[in-house]
This record gives structure tokens, C-alpha cells and sequence, in this order.
């Protein structure tokens, strides 16, 4: 085409034809314009597109990060309970007597900690390339993940009652104790409250007695008990948070 035209033009300026030859350069122009249209029609299209593909995959990860939340709520629920348990029998000043064995798998399910935080790899891949563009689904996002990164902040370290309790606890019972009352599938953590015995309840009786003796277990627990038990309420607001955004998610694509 670009051929044809040029031939057009020099003949018409071998003829001295200037109105043949305004009219090849505006159809020249005209066409080099509709050209950058489509072009960018197409463009845009295909971004579209590509944002459209993303942001299903943007609700299907905040879908996810519900259910990693959900079971964190549950395992730390476990953790809690097992923890007030614990401090009930501290504070009671009675001995274990045949319940030994049951009441230090509670002060081993009372130490248990989980890291907090969800992934986020599909909405991190879509901010790198300026996705998502509608303001409305960056806010709803960030929103919950700014819940996210400060309970995860909270929850960073590991609480110095599991390391106190740990240290007391013979390697024969946390062995015994990894083998029959912990379970990790699929990433969910789950403690089991069967209490067959692991040692003998002389062995159970003097790691009891060795946990009530320490001055530093109760005030650790303490407090870690009601950061445990607190949790629940910050990962709720984390949900109902992430909930949003998936609202507001289908928002934007019911729009498209």
C-alpha cells in the first residue's frame, strides 16, 4: 500500500498535480492515524483481558487467605484452651496425681505457634505491573493485608513460655508426644487431646512438678495465653476485611 502511495505522489509532483498530492498525504496521515488506533484498541484490549484473567485469580487468593485464617483461628483456639487448662491446674496447687501425663500434653499443646501470614503472590505480581487500576480494588486489598501484617508483627517471635517449657520436657515424651498428639496436613496444624500415656506417670509427675516449680512458666504463660486467646478477634476483622475486597472484586468484574 505504502508502495502504491509513493509512486502516487511522485507522479503527481512530476505532473505539478499539488492538489493530487495534498490529497496522498492526508490519506497517508489518515491511515498512519486509524493505523495508531487500532493498534492501540487492541492494546488496551488485551490489557483488559489480562486484568480481567488477574483479578479472578486476585478473589481466588483472598478466598484462600479465609481458609488459612480460618484454620489458624482453630489451632490457636486449641492452643488457648489447652493454655487455660494449664494455668487452672497451676493456680489450683493440687498434684497431678494419675493425671500427669494429660495435664503436660496440655503445657505441650499450650506452647504451640503458628506464623500468621497469608500469600499474597498474585496481588504483589499485579501491583508490579500496575494492576489492578481500579482504586477501589487496591484500597479493598490493602486494606487487609495492612490487618494481616500487624498481627503478623505481633505474632513474629515465638513466645519465651514455649522455650522455658520445652526445656523442662524430656526428649522420650516430646517425642511421643510429635508422634500421636500433633498432625500437620496440608499446612493445617491440629492437637490431638487423646491421652494415652507416653512415660510413666513417675516420669510425667516429676516433669509436672519441675513446670509448677519454675518461677518464670506462670507469667509466661500468662501472657501468652491471652495473646492466644485475643488472636481470634484481630483474624476475625482480618476476614471480615478480606471479605470485602472480595466484594468489591466482583464488583469490578461484573462491571467488565
Amino acid at each position: 500500500m505504502s508502495i502504491i502511495i509513493f509512486r502516487s505522489v511522485k507522479a503527481h509532483i512530476e505532473k505539478e498535480n499539488w492538489f493530487a498530492v495534498g490529497v496522498d498525504f492526508f490519506i497517508v496521515v489518515v491511515g498512519v492515524f486509524v493505523g495508531l488506533q487500532v493498534e492501540n484498541w487492541n492494546e488496551a484490549q488485551t490489557l483488559d483481558n489480562r486484568e480481567t484473567e488477574l483479578l479472578y485469580e486476585l478473589k481466588k487468593e483472598m478466598e484462600n487467605s479465609i481458609i488459612t485464617t480460618n484454620q489458624k483461628i482453630d489451632s490457636y483456639a486449641q492452643v488457648a484452651a489447652a493454655g487455660k487448662r494449664s494455668l487452672d491446674f497451676l493456680s489450683s496447687n493440687v498434684s497431678c496425681e494419675t493425671e500427669c501425663w494429660a495435664i503436660l500434653v496440655d503445657f505441650m499443646h499450650a506452647s504451640q505457634w503458628q506464623a500468621l501470614s497469608v500469600k499474597r503472590s498474585s496481588y504483589e505480581n499485579m501491583r508490579r505491573i500496575g494492576l489492578p487500576r481500579k482504586s477501589a480494588v487496591v484500597d479493598a486489598v490493602e486494606a487487609n493485608h495492612a490487618q494481616v501484617d500487624a498481627a503478623t508483627a505481633v505474632f513474629s517471635s515465638l513466645p519465651y513460655y514455649r522455650e522455658i517449657v520445652r526445656q523442662l520436657i524430656s526428649n522420650e515424651a516430646q517425642l511421643f508426644y510429635w508422634n500421636n498428639y500433633y498432625s500437620l496436613i496440608a499446612g493445617v496444624e491440629s492437637y490431638d487431646l487423646n491421652c494415652a500415656n507416653g512415660v510413666t506417670e513417675d516420669s510425667a509427675l516429676e516433669t509436672v512438678e519441675a513446670i509448677v516449680q519454675h518461677p518464670e512458666i506462670k507469667p509466661h504463660l500468662t501472657k501468652w495465653y491471652g495473646a492466644a486467646a485475643l488472636l481470634a478477634i484481630s483474624l476475625d476483622v482480618q476476614n471480615t476485611l478480606a471479605e470485602t475486597a472480595i466484594e468489591v472484586i466482583e464488583a469490578e468484574l461484573e462491571r467488565r
